[in-house]
């Protein structure tokens, strides 16, 4: 969830600073263009997700991507899969508590709704997302190269094939059509408004 804004100047995204001033009023200060925002507008609050995402998640996994040698697909795949989860719950309007595994299914489904089974796609949970997140390395089903041809393959001898410079181009494309989704259409940007807060 967002960074909270606190007394003290703490950036809330790359180059987006924000404060509780005296008299508890906020500020809130986009140094690239010196604009002010407000953090309780929607709108603001869009701009500052978009710069929270891309600048300190999806921007540096896809210069990782492209980094040779190609030696950081392990970091580029964590940004992917916390992606999935993270920006589904956005989508749906309600936090993942306790329905971590049905969130990441809903969001990778969206993503590639062709993909496979919904057993297979609670592997890929399991063995990378949950081997990643609580293992600090992804299980032994999975395996990641950059020369795959598919983003995400499951094989019949249960192996899981990734390319993780494709799944972060897919993302990042997936991430620019839901910043403008948000910008048009009042329902996603309500659940949106309902979800993302950086005040306390």
């Amino acid at each position: 969830m967002p960074k909270r804004i606190r007394r003290e100047p703490i950036y809330i995204a790359p180059k987006i600073l924000g404060s509780i001033l005296e008299g508890g009023n906020y500020y809130v200060i986009d140094e690239l263009n010196r604009e002010e925002l407000n953090p309780e507008n929607v709108f603001d609050k869009i701009k500052i997700y978009e710069r929270q995402v891309k600048g300190w998640f999806l921007e540096p996994a896809l210069k990782m991507a492209n980094y040779k040698p190609a030696n950081k697909g392990f970091l580029v795949l964590m940004t992917c899969l916390s992606y999935i989860e993270g920006v589904e719950q956005y989508k749906m309007g309600s936090t993942s508590n306790n329905s971590s595994k049905r969130t990441f299914r809903s969001g990778l489904r969206r993503l590639y709704p062709q993909l496979g089974s919904d057993e297979q796609i609670d592997r890929l949970y399991n063995q990378g997302r949950c081997g990643l997140f609580h293992d600090g390395m992804v299980k032994g089903q999975i395996i990641i190269d950059y020369n795959f041809q598919d983003s995400i393959k499951f094989e019949d001898n249960n192996d899981i094939k990734i390319n993780p410079k494709k799944l972060i181009n897919d993302i990042a494309t997936d991430f620019n059509n839901y910043i403008e989704t948000l910008k048009i259409d009042i329902i996603s940007r309500d659940k949106f408004d309902r979800m993302f807060s950086n005040v306390v």
